[in-house]
Formats: structure tokens, sequence, C-alpha cells
């Protein structure tokens, strides 16, 4: 059987990747253009501070904005638009919905980007502690551990987090980061940051991940290659780190990229139970209220994001061993 060069197959993904984008962006257009309401009287009224627009008014602006043009017509100067970071105005708002993100997306990067740290940190500690320990009770209550947590729901982990280290312990604040705009020091968003992260990582696949890498090191504990590498010689630290750690997390890289995306569409509940001022909170007012510009660019934004993750996850699997079969790697 032909083996399945990896970069053909990142190649392979990487078109697969865009289709997708394509698609969602499709989606995203057709459910604007389908959403109640004339746009340029929402833009105008918003702007006015609620007064209703005259009908002239709602006419000139329609023709501005080229909402009188032809549906193929509409779309592509929409995604030209969108490709250059401008996805139209707030009808709630009157603002530009890239000032909106602009205020938001920060917020969301930085949670999820430390939920991430935490969850890949974290997996590769406790994973190699129980598939390197000799201790056969250690091994037994990391994996009970594992499997409590794996069975917990997000918002489960969010709300046991805020009754230990808030509620109870009085340690961490439980939310009311400041709006988005207003100034926060380092010493202030530190300690609102610990639980949403920590929330948000032990919340999605934390489980899933230390367990993979447990079994991709501990199948490799008494590989030729990893004996020959001890009877040379080489340091311990040097044996797990060349020859059991990197080839032994190639299926939590596989895996990595696909959580990633649930990161991502995670942080929006978590943000909601913290009071982070990020996306996930903007989206849901934008949804209350009709906001559909915002709606759809924070729908399209995140779907770019997941796609990118799972291709980025690609990417980290050929680079830990390029002689792995990637669709394989995702298999398992």
């Amino acid at each position: 059987m032909r083996r399945s060069r990896p970069g053909r197959i990142v190649l392979r993904r990487a078109v697969t990747a865009v289709a997708v984008v394509v698609a969602l962006s499709a989606l995203c257009f057709a459910l604007l253009d389908a959403a109640p309401g004339d746009p340029a009287a929402d833009v105008l009224e918003a702007r006015s501070g609620g007064r209703p627009p005259s009908a002239a008014a709602v006419a000139d602006l329609r023709r501005s904005m080229g909402l009188d043009d032809p549906l193929p017509v509409r779309y592509g100067r929409w995604v030209a638009d969108a490709a250059r970071g401008d996805f139209g105005t707030s009808y709630k708002t009157g603002r530009p919905v890239s000032e909106v993100l602009a205020d938001t997306a920060p917020w969301t990067l930085l949670l999820t980007g430390a939920a991430v740290l935490i969850s890949v940190l974290g997996a590769i500690a406790v994973g190699l502690a129980a598939a390197l320990t000799r201790r056969a009770w250690l091994r037994r209550s990391i994996e009970t551990a594992l499997f409590v947590i794996g069975g917990m729901p997000g918002f489960v982990v969010a709300l046991l987090l805020l009754w230990i280290f808030s509620a109870w312990l009085g340690l961490l604040p439980s939310g009311g980061l400041s709006e988005p705009g207003q100034g926060v020091t380092p010493d202030v968003l530190l300690p609102h940051l610990v639980l949403p992260a920590l929330a948000l990582a032990f919340g999605h696949h934390f489980g899933a991940y230390a367990r993979l890498v447990e079994t991709g090191v501990g199948r490799l504990r008494t590989a030729p290659h990893v004996d020959n590498a001890r009877s040379r010689g080489l340091p311990g630290r040097v044996v797990v780190a060349r020859h059991l750690l990197r080839p032994g997390l190639v299926p939590f890289a596989a895996r990595l990229g696909v959580g990633v995306g649930g990161l991502v569409a995670g942080a929006y509940a978590t943000e909601l139970i913290f009071s982070w001022p990020g996306v996930g909170r903007r989206a849901i007012l934008a949804a209350q209220g009709g906001d559909y510009p915002v709606l759809t660019a924070i729908v399209l934004v995140t779907g770019v994001i997941v796609v990118l993750a799972n291709l980025l996850g690609d990417l980290a699997v050929g680079w830990l061993d390029p002689r792995v079969n990637l669709e394989r790697a995702h298999a398992h």
C-alpha cells in the first residue's frame, strides 16, 4: 500500500480549509442577507439615537451601501471587504463592526491563549508522570482524576472552581473585569484571568489530552531505539525529550488542533460565567439585540480560527515526526 507523504496531505488539507472558509462565508452572508429588517434603516436609526429615518434617507443609504445590487455582486463585495477587515456597520450602535471586534477579540485571544498554554503544559506534565512512573498507585490516581475531569461538562468545572477559589477560599475574584476600552493593569488582570483560564483548560478535553500523552509516550518506553539510546549512556532528560516525548506527542498534537476549536467555542460560555469582556459576551448581546453584522462577523472569524487551528495541528504533527501518516494519526 502506498504511503501518503505528510507534505502532500497537509497541502490537501490546506485546500480543504480554504473550501471550508469559502462555504462558511457564503453561509454567513446568506444569514445576514435573510435577516429581518432593512439594514439601511437600522443603521440610520442607530446613528440618530433611535429616531425613525425618512424613506428618502433610507433609499439614499441603500444605494450608497449597494443593497440594491444583485446578490452575487453583494456577496463578492462583502467577501472582499471582510478580507480587508471591514465587516460593515453595527445595526445597534452605528459603529464599524471591526471596531467592536478590536475591542473584544484581544480579550478572547488572551483567555484562549492562556487556556491552551495550561492545557499543553499540564497535559504533557501529567501524561509524562503517568507514563513514566513505576508506582502503580500514582498511575491509577492520575487516571482516575483524568476520568473524573473528562466526564465533567465545562460549565460544571467553571462553577466548581468559582465555588472553591472564590466563594469558599476567597483567593480569586469571581469575575467582573472592566469593560472593553477601560484600562486594566497587569496586577488587576492576572487574578481575574486565572479562574476562567483554568475553567476553560480543564473543562475542554484536558483529560483526553493527558491520556494521549500517556499512551503515546508509554508505548515507546520499551521501543528498540529508546533502549539503544539508554545503552549509549545518554542522560535521562535527553532520552525523554528526543526519543520519547517528541514522537510520543504525535497523537496529542493531532487532537490538539481540533481541541483548540473547542476551546474557542467554549470560551463564549466561560466569558459569560466569569463576566469576561470578550467576543462571546458580545455575540450573545448581538444575538439578543438582532445586531446581525456583529453576529455574522463573530461567527465567520471564529470559524476561520477553528480551521486554522486544525491546519496548524497537522503541521505540528508533521514537525514532530515527518515519517508519520497524518491520516492514521487523525484516526487515532
